[in-house]
């Protein structure tokens, strides 16, 4: 054979054991890295599931005591009103206070013309001396043994007469002066010069708006927390608040309404604070643990219950429905979440209860 033919020969058996050699070794190699390739993929496959959460922006919340109170829409009213009224016949001839203003107990609203009565009171003054007169000549015989005690007795008797007959003609005659029969305001005038009054006629109404009441309703849920004495604060349409006391608690229900009435106590020296205004009454009850959120956070489930979404510690979004005890500038105050809460402060349209989610925080988010 020639030698070509063998040295050909014997590279090719030389390349053959050399790519069999080469697949023998790549297959030990790949046996060996097979566990590590395995952690790899396991490793890369959860960190591919974390990856799918939806990440949602939060909030951490922390409750704390916060009062409770009892909100409710009232109206001022005067302490008292009263329509002052003649007490005898007469023709008016002075009404001297003007209407809305102010007067003092005793000032003079309507003056009647006296007609006779002054001249009872001056008859009666005269008989009331006369019958001193004959009271004191009694005595003096009575005392001397020259007249018998009957007289004397008689004598009293007269003089007593006709001082009550002196004392009801100088009531009648006071009673054509009509006056205000407390401090207050002056509010509408019933009588001009010129009116006959008859016994009863009206001339004129007078409130008293010191204190001035604010009148509410409240159910019997919350009547019994309500004493006597309670501070309130009041705000008259919608300035600034004043504090008040809970001056009557109603204890019989208004047959209609099943409610029970509430009036305020609010001082109103100038009586600035006119009757029939409406106002808002806020009265303190108790303190419970509350937080303090912004309205843009709270949600409607499909139940129709509102409440906030926030994610446990596991990343599970919980619903947990609220009630709103305060309203502030700078929130609302809410019961019902957890002592510690992280709310869903973005994301939450897009979020239901049970799902598993990212929470991050929104403090270090990048706008």
């Amino acid at each position: 054979m020639k030698k070509s033919v063998v040295l050909a020969f014997i590279i090719f058996l030389s390349i053959l054991a050399y790519f069999a050699l080469r697949t023998a070794m790549s297959q030990d190699t790949a046996d060996a890295e097979a566990p590590n390739t395995a952690g790899r993929t396991i490793i890369q496959s959860q960190a591919q599931q974390n990856q799918e959460l939806p990440r949602v922006i939060t909030r951490e919340l922390q409750s704390q005591l916060h009062p409770v109170y009892l909100t409710l829409k009232g109206r001022t009213a005067p302490n008292r009103i009263v329509t002052v009224r003649s007490g005898t016949t007469g023709t008016v001839i002075q009404a001297p206070s003007l209407e809305g203003k102010t007067v003092g107990a005793g000032t003079l609203l309507c003056r009647l013309d006296v007609e006779a009565r002054q001249a009872r009171v001056l008859e009666a003054e005269a008989l009331v001396e006369a019958q001193k007169q004959e009271f004191n000549a009694a005595s003096r015989l009575v005392q001397k043994s020259l007249a018998p005690t009957n007289r004397l007795n008689t004598a009293k008797a007269n003089l007593d007469a006709a001082m009550a007959t002196l004392n009801a003609a100088k009531i009648e005659l006071k009673r054509t002066e009509i006056r205000a029969p407390f401090s207050g305001v002056f509010e509408t005038r019933l009588a001009e010069r010129g009116d006959f009054l008859s016994p009863g006629g009206a001339c004129g109404i007078i409130a008293d708006l010191d204190p001035i009441l604010i009148e509410a309703e409240v159910t019997e849920d919350d009547v019994t927390a309500l004493k006597q004495g309670t501070p309130a604060d009041v705000s008259i349409l919608g300035a600034a608040q004043q504090g008040g006391k809970i001056s009557y608690v109603a204890r019989t229900s208004n047959d209609t309404t099943r409610t029970f009435k509430v009036e305020v106590s609010l001082p109103n020296k100038d009586t600035a604070i006119s009757a029939g205004l409406t106002t808002d009454i806020k009265i303190q009850l108790a303190e419970t643990q509350a937080t303090l959120i912004s309205p843009g956070l709270l949600s409607l489930h499909d139940d129709g219950r509102l409440g906030i979404r926030h994610v446990t510690p596991d990343g599970v979004v919980e619903f947990s429905p609220i009630t709103v005890i305060d309203d502030t500038p700078e929130g609302i105050w809410v019961t019902g979440l957890p002592e510690r809460a992280t709310i869903v402060a973005l994301g939450q349209e897009y979020i239901g209860e049970g799902a598993r989610v990212t929470p991050v925080p929104q403090a270090s988010t990048t706008p």
